[in-house]
């Protein structure tokens, strides 16, 4: 797996973060789904949306809710592409973590190492919602409660296939609590979770910003010899497709991945729509 073929898999990554998130029959996104009862009205926009962003005393709702959204085809398509993309860098992640991390750790990498630290990343998510909540900010306090659902969703994810899988990090160390083993990357599933929620509701002027952050925070895993390649790709795929499950209906510029068949083989087409939805 060459660089080139890195420099792909970050393309595709971003396609996946801003291609739409459709609102499954249940979901917050989807209010015609939701089940009539002659003696319930329905909540005025601005109630529902103070009921969603309450994501402490909403925690269990909106956590078991996300779970729940959680296996669908969106996913699947997100995930499965994570999928391939680790397989396919499975020959070559020795190689990968040992030319990133010859020399020792590079103090420019150690900050990107601190960067996607979890707690960092939920510190974050924290910030931004207590920032809005403080000033009146209906956006902010709506995007951090989404950072902070996303981040819950990773984050449990994130540690049960660690698991599940129970791989050695590079360096061999590991212990029962799943807290260091490798597959998959903790640090890349919560930075981009937190990208692709800021890309999905701010747009791609505070989403390439992030994006590039979750890139560097990914790559420092690399250089400071804590993952393989594999699992930094998983662990990107993992974060976005939990935030994208979290902020279904979200996103203005669409992005269509469509599998089609061709002579001798298959393709896979992309189509991209900035305009209003039909």
């Amino acid at each position: 797996m060459s660089f080139a073929t890195l420099a792909g898999a970050l393309l595709l990554f971003t396609l996946m973060i801003v291609s739409p998130a459709e609102a499954q029959p249940g979901s917050e996104a989807d209010p015609a789904a939701a089940p009539a009862t002659p003696a319930a009205a329905p909540l005025a926009p601005a109630a529902a949306a103070a009921t969603r962003d309450q994501p402490f005393r909403r925690f269990w709702p909106n956590f078991i809710g996300d779970l729940r959204r959680y296996p669908s085809l969106d996913s699947l398509v997100v995930l499965g592409a994570g999928g391939l993309l680790s397989v396919a860098a499975l020959n070559s992640d020795v190689h990968f973590t040992a030319q990133a991390s010859a020399g020792g750790t590079d103090q420019i990498f150690a900050v990107g190492g601190g960067l996607g630290d979890g707690y960092v990343q939920v510190g974050l998510a924290v910030g931004t919602y207590a920032a809005g909540a403080l000033t009146g900010h209906r956006t902010v306090t709506h995007v951090g409660a989404d950072l902070i659902r996303a981040q819950a969703v990773t984050g449990v994810l994130t540690h049960a296939i660690k698991l599940a899988t129970r791989r050695a990090r590079p360096h061999g160390d590991h212990d029962t609590l799943g807290r260091t083993y490798s597959f998959p990357s903790g640090h890349s599933s919560a930075t981009w979770s937190s990208a692709t929620v800021l890309w999905r509701h701010l747009g791609w002027k505070v989403g390439v910003p992030a994006s590039l952050l979750a890139a560097y925070a990914s790559a420092s895993r690399l250089q400071q010899n804590e993952h393989f390649m594999s699992d930094v790709l998983f662990g990107a795929a993992l974060g976005i497709a939990s935030a994208r499950t979290v902020t279904m209906g979200h996103g203005k510029t669409r992005v269509s991945v469509t599998p089609a068949p061709v002579p001798g083989g298959g393709a896979i087409m992309f189509s991209v729509n900035t305009g209003p939805k039909s």
